[in-house]
């Protein structure tokens, strides 16, 4: 397990502090199954940041690979040979300040933006740029410096972003709070014309390689199982009693941190060695705690090992284990957890409160792009399927749990209020994606195009709660030729049929459009198998195009006398 501890090591010098460079250059080379292709169009160096990403990146087993521009502030040889995973745009904008308003400015971004979208898809990422251009600015207004102009820059590259899909923000004048030091080295900048310090550069690269480029290629961690003792405060509640254990002011922003990481969708779970009624009793009593019991989505508090507690939170939750963060301060346990659940992702919690809080922070597969339409409903939706586990065990027979339940299913066709909500499930979904597409952003724009694609999107509530949009089938028509390109539901609606009876609405409306053929996306992935298994009930094997009508009978068939009410927004 020697890799383990290599793996732990690595995630504290690099995510629980500021790293050091030469921390950065000390670090052991991880194994990586994925190398990401990085255009860089540039004004200004960028290689000082792109040499120390790597280290960052291989924490979630992925490597980087650059192709440059010339220094061109006209960007005439804008994004190379398109060949590129992603295309960074960066700039000095200090370039542009003497001849250019901060508006014509960013105007002549979106110019070049468009040109490049024309031609690709992928993700383009843009840097604006930190206001304060140093101590000799504190003697100045707003007004009567540069920094208005550059307030003003931000602002419209912010708006930018918004408006042009597919693109996201290296947000440099937020990571300069992050660190301690100046922003700039102007002695550096006199020799390489490269404007950022030391301190800067590692924050720029972090920020990168375990921010933007894992939250963009990957889908986001869905659960974090959570130790209690000298994790979420100091101290052991079995010795010393819920009023004696301590909450410093690092555990308190720790606990913070947890509960906005719920908000924005994180399940947050316990997986501890204590009695559950004393935990219970501890959240009970203690006021200063920021997480309450209620925050907790599942609990398993008791003496069994932690794997098989893990195993019970995933059922639980009806997520895989890989979907989990372990945050323990026992390495003991975090090994044990690896030899048994390897998938499962490890941090280790520090007795210094606000230093787990800064892991937290920078953990692949935490940071969000955009905001999580479902997130707030998530926490209470896994709640209710605990209390719909206890209602399906007391029923008299399934048909008769189903038909307590009370559903409502709301199909929407072609909504484009729902392109964030169908770009989120595609890009996290995991169990219930028979395609795993993995859609950008601008791909769920074009499917929303009513006259090659039938988009559907699925909402679910019943008497126990309101689950919000669960589902998705994409279908491109081409004629009478039908292509399931896109089947996707959250692990919170599975367990009831909504996909299948939602499947036979949408063969429907392709046989309403004239299609009388359907082909079926499918890929084997590491955790779709109920997706698959679900789909084999109605085509077997074959990779065939499907008959519609004789595929629409039979769906018809297994959800005959479903209780769930079908409604057309």
């Amino acid at each position: 397990m020697n890799h383990v501890l290599t793996y732990l090591d690595l995630a504290d010098s690099l995510l629980c502090s500021i790293p050091t460079r030469a921390q950065i250059a000390g670090s052991p080379k991880l194994a990586s199954r994925q190398t990401f292709q990085i255009r860089v169009d540039r004004t200004m160096p960028f290689e000082f940041i792109a040499n120390l990403m790597p280290p960052f990146c291989r924490l979630w087993e992925a490597d980087v690979d650059f192709d440059y521009s010339d220094y061109d502030a006209a960007l005439t040889g804008f994004g190379g040979d398109l060949k590129a995973d992603v295309f960074i745009i960066w700039m000095d904008w200090r370039i542009y300040l003497k001849s250019m308003t901060a508006q014509k400015s960013v105007h002549w971004l979106q110019e070049r933006i468009e040109k490049l979208r024309d031609v690709t898809n992928k993700p383009i990422w843009v840097n604006n740029w930190p206001e304060s251009l140093g101590v000799k600015d504190t003697l100045f207004s707003f007004s009567a410096s540069d920094k208005g102009w550059f307030r003003n820059l931000n602002a419209h590259i912010s708006e930018l972003i918004e408006q042009n899909t597919g693109c996201v923000l290296i947000d440099l004048a937020a990571l300069v709070q992050e660190g301690s030091d100046s922003f700039y080295d102007y002695r550096n900048e006199e020799i390489s014309n490269y404007p950022f310090s030391n301190e800067a550069t590692i924050i720029i690269s972090r920020h990168l390689g375990v921010h933007l480029l894992p939250a963009t290629f990957s889908p986001r961690l869905k659960a974090i199982a959570l130790d209690l003792d000298d994790t979420l405060y100091n101290g052991v509640l079995g010795e010393e009693g819920a009023e004696r254990v301590s909450l410093t002011e690092g555990h308190h922003l720790l606990q913070r941190l947890l509960l906005r990481l719920k908000q924005s969708g994180i399940l947050l779970t316990l997986c501890s060695r204590n009695e559950e009624q004393d935990v219970k009793a501890l959240f009970g009593k203690r006021d200063d705690f920021p997480l309450k019991w209620d925050d907790f989505a599942a609990v398993c508090a008791n003496w069994r090992t932690k794997t098989e507690n893990l195993d019970q939170l995933a059922q639980i939750l009806n997520i895989d284990p890989s979907a989990f963060l372990f945050v323990d301060d026992n390495p003991a346990e975090l090994i044990k957890m690896a030899a048994t659940r390897p998938e499962v992702h490890l941090l280790r919690a520090k007795r210094n409160g606000q230093a787990t809080m800064n892991g937290l922070c920078h953990y692949p597969g935490l940071y969000q792009l955009h905001p999580d339409d479902a997130a707030l409903s998530r926490t209470t939706d896994i709640q209710a399927n605990q209390r719909r586990e206890r209602i399906r065990q007391e029923a008299s027979d399934y048909n008769a749990y189903l038909d307590s339940l009370e559903m409502r299913i709301t199909v929407y066709e072609n909504d484009p209020s729902h392109v964030k909500r169908l770009y989120e499930l595609s890009r996290k979904t995991n169990q219930f994606n028979l395609a795993l597409r993995r859609m950008t952003e601008s791909e769920v724009n074009e499917v929303m195009d009513i006259n090659h694609y039938l988009s559907v999107t699925i909402s679910l509530s019943d008497v126990l709660s309101d689950s919000g949009i669960i589902g998705a089938f994409v279908c491109r028509i081409e004629g009478e030729q039908g292509q399931l390109i896109e089947t996707l539901f959250s692990c919170r609606a599975l367990g009831r049929e909504i996909e299948t009876v939602t499947f036979a609405w949408v063969l429907e409306q392709l046989i309403t459009r004239g299609v009388q053929h359907l082909n079926i996306d499918t890929i084997q992935g590491p955790r779709n198998a109920p997706a698959l298994d679900w789909l084999k009930r109605f085509v077997g094997d074959s990779p065939e195009p499907q008959s519609l009508k004789d595929l629409l009978m039979r769906v018809k068939a297994a959800c005959r006398d479903h209780p769930a009410k079908v409604e057309v927004n």
